[in-house]
């Protein structure tokens, strides 16, 4: 399976994937409702599924290796003029699941987007400026990492060479710019999971997106030389992604 990717369900393509054979996932699941392609009835059932999810990444993810996982919370617009918006927190729903199904909680990375880049949120409230009815612009992401546990400590999975770049980020603010120029409706920039291939995994082991999309963690897996598996449902995303990655140079291991 390995530099593939899979037009279908990403449970379907980790079905055939044996125990303990990914060495690193990071992706971007869908947001509860804030996409055409990501509509539930209710909170519950969207993360009913992703804990289904996400206990098979477990299973199929090595011993000591990453997961990474670009959430934040999504806004819900009102439907009537009487009804109020509101913030799903879905961040905050993740870190419970993911513990209970085996994960260990390693870092919270803030994704900081230019203040020009985001849905202007204030300019009703700088009107009026009304206490209580205060809503600041939205600039962060959360990039949440974990990891899977392992009876030996981190040092005894560190090896030799893939070495990080002496520019590394020194915080957990990451200051990125967003994607703007993709045909995917929620893109991540390919500085996001450029970092984050870099420093949780080594060159020629295994990175798997799991909601693959338009193909950056695939492509930037290639590009740092990596082997990468993908997955994405949507067929037009799919050919997108496809079509990226093979307008990419190739590595072989």
């Amino acid at each position: 399976m390995e530099n593939q990717i899979f037009n279908e369900s990403c449970m379907d393509t980790m079905s055939r994937m044996e125990e303990g054979t990914i060495d690193l996932v990071v992706t971007s699941p869908p947001y509860f409702n804030a996409r055409e392609y990501s509509q539930y009835s209710d909170v519950s059932s969207y993360m009913a599924e992703m804990r289904e999810i996400f206990t098979e990444v477990y299973r199929v993810l090595g011993e000591a290796r990453f997961l990474a996982v670009n959430i934040s919370p999504v806004l819900i617009s009102r439907e009537k003029r009487n009804d109020e918006s509101r913030r799903v927190p879905l961040p905050f729903y993740y870190v419970p699941m993911l513990e209970e199904i085996g994960f260990l909680f390693i870092e919270d990375i803030i994704w900081k987007k230019p203040d020009g880049a985001v849905y202007n949120r204030t300019g009703k409230f700088s009107t009026h400026l009304r206490p209580r009815a205060y809503k600041p612009n939205l600039v962060t992401e959360y990039i949440l990492v974990f990891r899977k546990p392992s009876e030996k400590i981190l040092d005894a999975h560190l090896k030799e060479g893939s070495l990080v770049g002496e520019s590394y980020e020194r915080t957990n603010v990451w200051e990125m710019n967003p994607e703007t120029h993709s045909e995917h409706s929620a893109p991540f920039p390919e500085a996001l999971p450029h970092k984050l291939i870099e420093y949780y995994s080594y060159e020629g082991e295994i990175v798997y997106d799991p909601f693959l999309g338009s193909g950056t963690t695939a492509k930037v897996a290639k590009v740092t030389k990596r082997k990468y598996i993908g997955s994405e449902i949507n067929e037009g995303y799919f050919k997108i992604a496809q079509k990226r990655l093979d307008h990419t140079q190739e590595y072989f291991f």
